[in-house]
């Protein structure tokens, strides 16, 4: 039986407990860039940049909380800013829709023409990062980093080979299944969700249908910067390395026709 387990439990510390982890990011960066893309119809080429600056905000919340000696050990400090990173990228997020993107909006602006200045956003959000925080590396993880020590596994179990969780990748997971869980039911169940998805399916349609294009368009930031601070929060945990953060998650996105 042990020569059958203690495949079994290596495949498990290698493979599927860090592809599980790394999928949930991959869901969470997926979903926001999708919400943009599907209801305000562009790729958010700023993407990245918008994570890299709720990063930002949430090592400076950290960085504070830290030096007045707030925390929640045993998990890290930046679970505790991470609410004011949220709100810090969901105000940059309506202020570049303020400033730039209702233009366009109005003018009925081709996809290549969001596309273009959504890379012109990019850059000017990367500088002000680079600006304000540099470009290296920060660490700052002050939680256990464990949850399930592959020693301790090896005693409980028995076997040879030990199966390690750490505490970020418990974190990920579970943060990965509720939002995608919050948001499914949102879009579904709600009111304001079933008019974010007639304003993607025909803006014109819904317009007549009196539904409020600012709104919707107001709660699809605010959705997708949430989406964006809690992913750097748990891709971090908290090692974030802020240059060009991510931006091929927008390269996923196609432009439509």
């Amino acid at each position: 039986m042990e020569m059958l387990l203690n495949p079994l439990v290596l495949l498990a510390n290698f493979v599927l407990v860090p592809g599980l982890a790394y999928g949930s990011q991959l869901a969470l960066g997926a979903l926001g860039v999708t919400m943009v893309y599907a209801v305000l119809n562009f790729s958010n080429f700023s993407h990245g940049e918008v994570m890299s600056f709720g990063a930002m905000i949430t090592i400076l919340s950290t960085y504070w909380l830290q030096s007045i000696g707030l925390s929640i050990s045993p998990l890290p400090t930046a679970l505790l800013a991470l609410p004011l990173g949220i709100l810090g990228t969901i105000g940059l997020c309506l202020l570049l829709d303020r400033l730039v993107f209702r233009f366009y909006r109005h003018q009925r602006a081709s996809s290549v023409t969001y596309l273009i200045v959504s890379i012109g956003v990019m850059f000017v959000i990367g500088g002000v990062i680079r600006f304000v925080i540099g470009p290296n590396d920060r660490n700052f993880n002050d939680g256990d980093r464990f949850l399930l020590k592959a020693r301790e596994f090896k005693e409980i179990s028995g076997l040879s080979e030990g199966l390690a969780i750490k505490s970020s990748q418990a974190i990920t997971v579970f943060t990965a299944v509720i939002v995608v869980t919050a948001i499914f039911w949102f879009l579904n169940r709600t009111r304001t969700g079933k008019s974010m998805r007639a304003y993607a399916d025909n803006q014109d349609l819904a317009l007549l249908s009196g539904i409020n294009p600012d709104r919707v368009v107001g709660i699809t930031w605010i959705i997708t910067a949430g989406l964006a601070a809690v992913l750097v929060t748990q891709l971090a945990q908290l090692s974030v390395v802020l240059s060009l953060l991510f931006p091929n998650y927008c390269s996923l996105s196609p432009t439509k026709k």
